[in-house]
């Protein structure tokens, strides 16, 4: 029986955080968009990334929340209301998109979706395997939000397939249904248990700072390169400031626990690169598997450099496989098996002591469209909201070359920014097992590194 509640958890794990990292990172449902104006469609667009940052900060706030509370009922309490909200907007939106902005629908699916993640992250947390299974649900999410349209716009089989419901109706209410059931299961049987306060009364706020900073830099830098007068130049200058708000995020987390932020950033630069296709939905199954590899590595050989390395290799792999008429489809797959690797790895090799707050920070920094996003957004010309696309003066040899490499360039700078943040917070913070030990002797041992 014991087993049996375990597994249903796990399962309830996994199922939430699919469930909450698709409202964050996908629109509100494609059906109930029928006959909408094209201007309120760029709108939702345009609007998707404030949104998601919305739902971060709602995410960040509720796991402080539940935390501080030290009681497992009030965070998977929070976790079923969060999950309610998000059935009823989906059950009752379709009826209001008629007078209800889209917009604003999709802000409700957000903040829904965000304390759906803040309060699962705060039940499971210092559990390593329900965490592990949380990240492993967010990762299901980013891939899935990837996933091609093309088969989805048409009727017939292609778009009764359950991938395309992914796509029209994301998160679709047949997994909404069960997972709020679920989560209320787990509530119940968690009922009046009580954790053990792991964190000090003045660390809270931390957190709450360190997701506002960081969302408002992700945020403000990816709006000023997707600017009509934003210029190739400018993609330098924001990569600089993408790098320098990692490191004072990281700087305001508890010992060395910033890490697991410099690596996301390295990873979703990477990713930035790296995915320049919509996802089929037979290599699901595949990046899954790969993301799982990779924290079973990154669980046994915790070393968050080789992660970050790993990133780098892959915004180098990016810019040697660009090309004007788009990437070769073996190059594209590989790379992106590649990096579902490296970020479970990264995510498995950082995890965070301080609890669920600094995990979905990290999470949240992989939801959130960074520069890299955007400077490949601006080459494509990718997106409803988009001005026109960026050209190289004809006085360079081989422009569109360098234009289409640049993606890869600007991924490999952050990566290299990241690694040197790492090397710094290592410098400054000292490790967890030696700051327990001058905190037992009341004698400072010096430094270990």
């Amino acid at each position: 029986m014991r087993r049996c509640s375990v597994s249903i958890e796990l399962f309830t794990v996994y199922l939430s955080a699919v469930i909450g990292g698709l409202a964050l990172t996908t629109p509100i449902s494609l059906a109930w968009a029928h006959g909408t104006a094209s201007l309120e469609m760029e709108l939702l667009v345009y609007s998707l990334p404030r949104a998601t940052a919305v739902g971060g900060v709602a995410a960040v706030i509720t796991a402080v929340f539940a935390t501080t509370t030290s009681s497992a009922m009030v965070a998977w309490a929070s976790a079923v209301g969060g999950c309610f909200v998000l059935l009823a907007n989906h059950v009752l939106g379709q009826y209001f998109s008629g007078f209800a902005p889209l917009t604003t629908l999709n802000y409700i699916d957000c903040l829904a979706g965000g304390v759906l993640l803040g309060g699962l992250a705060a039940a499971v947390q210092f559990r390593r395997l329900p965490t592990l299974m949380a990240a492993l649900g967010a990762m299901t999410s980013i891939m899935l939000s990837d996933l091609s349209v093309s088969d989805a716009e048409f009727t017939g089989t292609a778009g009764n397939s359950p991938l395309a419901w992914f796509v029209v109706d994301s998160p679709p209410q047949w997994l909404l249904w069960p997972a709020t059931a679920l989560i209320a299961v787990c509530a119940y049987t968690h009922r009046g248990r009580v954790e053990e306060q792991a964190i000090s009364v003045e660390l809270p706020l931390r957190p709450i700072v360190a997701v506002l900073l960081m969302t408002m830099s992700t945020v403000a830098g990816s709006a000023w390169l997707v600017r009509d007068e934003s210029t190739i130049a400018d993609a330098l200058p924001v990569a600089l400031v993408t790098v320098v708000t990692a490191m004072l995020t990281a700087l305001l987390l508890p010992g060395r626990d910033g890490e697991l932020i410099l690596c996301a950033v390295a990873v979703a630069a990477a990713g930035g690169a790296t995915v320049v296709l919509p996802l089929t939905g037979w290599m699901v199954p595949l990046l899954i598997a790969a993301g799982v590899g990779g924290m079973v590595l990154g669980r046994y050989r915790p070393m968050p450099l080789v992660g970050v390395a790993g990133t780098a290799g892959l915004s180098l792999f990016a810019v040697l496989t660009a090309r004007p008429e788009g990437p070769v489809p073996a190059a594209s797959v590989a790379g992106c098996l590649l990096l579902t690797l490296v970020t479970g790895y990264c995510l498995a090799a950082t995890m965070p002591r301080s609890g669920a707050p600094t995990l979905l920070l990290g999470l949240i920094v992989l939801f959130l469209p960074g520069v890299v996003v955007a400077v490949r957004a601006r080459i494509f010309g990718v997106g409803f909201a988009l001005p026109r696309q960026w050209e190289v003066p004809r006085a360079y040899g081989r422009s569109d070359l360098l234009l289409y490499a640049l993606p890869g360039a600007v991924a490999a700078l952050v990566t290299v920014g990241c690694a040197l943040g790492i090397l710094l917070l290592w410098r400054w913070r000292k490790p967890a097992a030696e700051r327990a030990e001058e905190g037992a002797t009341g004698v400072d041992v010096g430094r270990a590194d």
